[in-house]
């Protein structure tokens, strides 16, 4: 007589919905984890190449693209080779000594490089002349989740001044 209630295949059909979407959340978990592994990785190496442009404020104008293992400051330490030769932009790489900073139990390592700005467009670039230099510092880490090496660059202009 007039009894009411699910059938079989309505429960089964319903259970069937359910399971697609529960599949569907569960995939975006993963994706949501590797990023927000990401981005914790992404402010620390951030926060890192901030700190170290910094700390090369305190090295004098003149001696920034010079190899220096003996300063008091030991993270300050380099060693740096001229990589261009070209009058207009010589450009030297800086390895710091300590070279590899670990924050949360994830390494993180940096260096950067120094290159001359022509101002007066003479087709030389010196740091007498012209007075500034750019430095393009990057700090680099191996994302475990993804395998493969991330690095950020960030840039800032030196003046003699």
């Amino acid at each position: 007589m007039g009894k009411r209630g699910f059938t079989l295949i309505e429960v089964l059909i319903a259970m069937t919905i359910l399971s697609i979407g529960i599949l569907g959340v569960a995939g975006l978990a993963g994706t949501v984890i590797r990023s927000s592994g990401y981005s914790q990785a992404l402010t620390q190496a951030t926060n890192i190449a901030q700190e170290k442009l910094e700390t090369l404020v305190s090295v004098d104008f003149s001696n920034i693209q010079a190899t220096d293992t003996a300063t008091a400051r030991t993270d300050l330490r380099r060693t740096c080779t001229q990589t261009d030769f070209t009058a207009s932009k010589p450009v030297y790489t800086c390895v710091p000594t300590t070279a590899t900073v670990t924050v949360g139990g994830k390494s993180y390592t940096w260096g950067y490089t120094v290159s001359y700005v022509d101002l007066d467009a003479s087709g030389t670039a010196s740091e007498n002349s012209d007075g500034l230099k750019r430095i393009d510092l990057t700090v680099s880490w191996t994302d475990a989740v993804w395998r493969a090496t991330k690095s950020i660059t960030a840039v800032t202009m030196r003046t003699r001044g």
